[in-house]
């Protein structure tokens, strides 16, 4: 992220430039987010996987994650044939130790609700509501640059600040995460 702030000093851009810069570096900016949550998530997901923990003993959060991840409980089921071949999945799936798989439902948009829905998932304490007005900006700003809509305006200041928001909730995710590793959240109560 420091090289997005200081890629156009850097090379010294002419005007034009710059203001391209700064208009697109919002996307990037999401980008690095959101593959920051998946990265992080993953990584724990799989930490978790090698403590080899029975399906008894995970929390009833992670377990719920877990059976979504392969049954997809949003699909409707109005035939029986899938609901069929939904216990049969089950049944397959209710073993003694519980191996996830590292894939993480960002929804497509990791903005505030979705971040903290995913902490949640994962038995880690969601990140202050301090965030929400900023990230929730910066998905409305990445979604309008990234869909061509031409009549928002950035400025270098919203990008700096973007960039300061997303360093500060990272750091915030990583302690969270930590601190929840430690005392054991994952495990059922």
């Amino acid at each position: 992220m420091a090289t997005l702030k200081t890629v156009p000093i850097r090379y010294k851009f002419i005007a034009e430039h710059k203001k391209q810069h700064i208009k697109y570096a919002v996307p990037a900016i999401y980008s690095l987010w959101e593959g920051f949550v998946k990265t992080c998530l993953s990584i724990y997901v799989k930490h978790l996987s090698n403590l080899n923990i029975n399906r008894s003993d995970i929390s009833i959060n992670i377990l719920t994650h877990y059976l979504d991840t392969f049954c997809k409980f949003g699909n409707p089921r109005t035939n029986f044939d899938s609901k069929v071949k939904i216990v049969e999945d089950l049944d397959i799936l209710f073993v003694d130790v519980i191996e996830l798989t590292p894939d993480i439902p960002t929804e497509s948009n990791v903005n505030f609700k979705v971040l903290n829905g995913l902490l949640k998932r994962f038995c880690i304490t969601m990140v202050d509501d301090k965030y929400q007005s900023g990230l929730n900006r910066l998905l409305l700003f990445r979604n309008k640059i990234s869909h061509g809509e031409n009549a928002i305006k950035v400025e270098e200041n919203d990008v700096s600040g973007f960039i300061k928001l997303i360093e500060d909730i990272m750091w915030d995710v990583l302690i969270n995460i930590q601190d929840c590793e430690k005392r054991g959240t994952y495990k059922r109560v």
